[in-house]
C-alpha cells in the first residue's frame, strides 16, 4: 500500500505557491469518522469547531447506528446505505459456515481485505465506477477490492499514525491537479472509542478526548481555509455508536447455563451480543437452555429477532442471540477471573433503542442548510445524502434519501 506521507511534502507548499489553484472544486466530501463519539459528547465540553459546523450547517438530534452497535457493521452501514443482514458483515467477529472462515478486525487483519466478506457497495466503488476520484485515510473495509474496485488512494490501516499526519494527508489530497484530486475522502479517528472502552463514557478524561478531536478537526478546516477552498467543501462528521458504562456488578455468566466449552457449541461473539452457533440437533436445547434464565439478557432464535433490528436474514447470523441489557455484560466464569478489567469502562453492541448507542451527526458545505438542527435520523440514509451532493446514481441500499433530504439545500432540483 502507498505510504501514509506519500502527499505530505505537496501539501506544504502547494497553497503557498498558488492561491487559485482551487477557484473552482467540484461537489465535494470529506467524511470523517469519530469512532464511539457519543451524540451528547459535543454539548460535555468546549468544541468550538465542531459547533462552528453545527451553527453554519445541519446537526441530528442524534445518529442511530445499526444492529450490532458495533463499530465495522456500522461503519459499512453508513457507506453502503444497507444494513448489516444485507451488507454481509454482521459483527466486528464473524464466522462463515459455507468456507469454514473467521472474519475479525484489528492491524494487519487478512479477513478485512478479503472482497468475499462484502456484499454491497461502499459509496467510493460507486464513485469510482462513475468516474470520480477516491481517497480513504481509513475507514473499516476500505483496504477490500469490492465489487472488483478500490478507492484511487488508500491505506492499510494503521492506529499508530497520528492524527495530524491523517489531516495532513487529506489536504494533500486536495492540493492535487484536478484530474487527480478526489471528490470523496474519508478520515477516521479511534480515539473517543478507546478511551470510552477505557474508562468509561462518564469519565472526566473523556472531556479532554472531545476536545482534542475537535482540534483535529479545526486543523482540518485551517488548511481547508488557506488553500481558500473551506466554502466549498463538504464536511460529514459521524460516528458509528456511543458508550455506556460497565460494572463488575452487572455481568451474567453464561457457563452457569450451557456447556460453553463443549466441542459441539461455537461461541462467535460473547458481550453484549452472545451470537451462538451449535451443532444443529443442540440448537433446541441450547435454546431452551438459556431462555428466560437472566432477567438482564433476552434470547432469540435467529428467525424471532425483532423485525426492527434487521437481523435475522444472512447465513452469518448464527442461529441463537442473546442480547445484555444496557450496561450489563456476558461472559463466563474463567474469562471474568482472568481479565479483571473486562467489565469495566465502557462498551457498546446493545440494542441501538437505547439512546447512549446513538452516535453524532454533523454536516455543513454548500450542499447543505444551514443553523438547521434534524431529528435523530439512521445512518443507514447518509450513502443516499453523498451520493446525492456528488451526482452519482445511488447502488440498491436500505436508506431513503426522502426522509433526509430536509438537510440538502438544492433537493428539489435533483429529485
Amino acid at each position: 500500500f502507498r505510504s501514509i506521507f506519500l502527499l505530505l511534502s505537496i501539501c506544504i507548499t502547494a497553497c503557498s505557491n498558488d492561491q487559485d489553484v482551487h477557484t473552482e472544486l467540484s461537489p465535494t466530501v470529506i467524511l470523517i469518522s469519530l469512532d464511539g463519539f457519543r451524540w451528547d459528547y459535543q454539548d460535555r465540553t468546549d468544541t468550538p469547531h465542531l459547533d462552528y459546523l453545527s451553527e453554519n450547517g445541519v446537526r441530528a438530534e442524534s445518529f442511530i447506528p445499526v444492529f450490532p452497535t458495533k463499530t465495522f457493521p456500522n461503519h459499512l452501514s453508513v457507506v453502503t446505505g444497507c444494513y448489516p443482514e444485507n451488507h454481509g458483515i454482521i459483527s466486528n467477529s464473524m464466522y462463515d459456515a459455507e468456507w469454514d472462515a473467521y472474519y475479525y478486525i484489528g492491524e494487519n487483519s487478512a479477513p478485512v481485505a478479503e472482497s468475499r466478506w462484502y456484499e454491497r457497495e461502499p459509496i467510493w466503488v460507486t464513485a469510482e465506477i462513475q468516474g470520480q476520484v477516491t481517497a480513504t485515510s481509513f475507514w473499516p473495509g476500505s483496504e477490500a477490492d469490492i465489487n472488483g474496485e478500490r478507492p484511487t488512494y488508500w491505506f492499510q490501516y494503521d492506529g499508530s499514525v497520528p492524527n495530524e499526519d491523517r489531516v495532513q494527508q487529506v489536504l494533500a489530497w486536495l492540493d492535487l491537479p484536478e484530474k487527480n484530486r478526489p471528490t470523496f475522502i474519508t478520515i477516521y479517528f479511534s480515539d473517543a472509542d478507546s478511551w470510552g472502552h477505557a474508562y468509561g463514557p462518564d469519565a472526566t478524561r473523556i472531556d479532554e478526548i472531545i476536545q482534542e478531536l475537535d482540534d483535529q478537526v479545526g486543523m482540518l478546516m485551517a488548511g481547508l481555509s488557506e488553500c481558500n477552498v473551506l466554502d466549498q467543501v463538504n464536511i460529514i462528521v459521524t460516528s458509528d455508536h456511543g458508550m455506556a458504562g460497565l460494572s463488575c456488578d452487572r455481568v451474567i455468566f453464561l457457563d452457569e447455563y450451557i456447556d460453553v466449552y463443549s466441542d459441539s457449541i461455537r461461541i462467535i461473539e460473547w458481550s453484549p451480543v452472545g451470537m451462538i452457533l451449535p451443532v444443529e440437533s443442540w440448537v433446541d436445547s441450547i435454546y431452551n437452555s438459556l431462555i428466560g434464565v437472566h432477567p438482564n439478557m433476552a434470547v432469540y432464535r435467529k428467525e424471532d429477532i425483532p423485525e426492527r433490528l434487521h437481523f435475522n436474514s444472512h447465513r452469518r447470523i448464527p442461529p441463537i442471540i442473546c442480547l445484555a441489557d444496557e450496561g450489563w455484560s456476558i461472559t463466563s466464569h474463567s474469562y471474568f477471573d482472568n481479565h479483571p478489567d473486562a467489565n469495566t469502562g465502557g462498551t457498546h453492541g446493545y440494542d441501538p433503542a437505547y439512546k447512549s448507542m446513538h452516535g453524532s451527526f454533523i454536516a455543513s458545505g454548500p450542499a447543505l442548510k444551514e443553523g438547521l438542527i434534524i431529528n435523530s435520523f439512521q445512518n443507514i440514509h447518509t450513502y443516499n445524502v453523498i451520493a446525492n451532493i456528488l451526482g452519482l446514481n445511488p447502488a440498491e441500499n436500505d436508506g431513503n434519501l426522502d426522509s433526509v433530504s430536509v438537510m440538502l439545500q438544492n433537493y428539489a432540483n435533483h429529485h
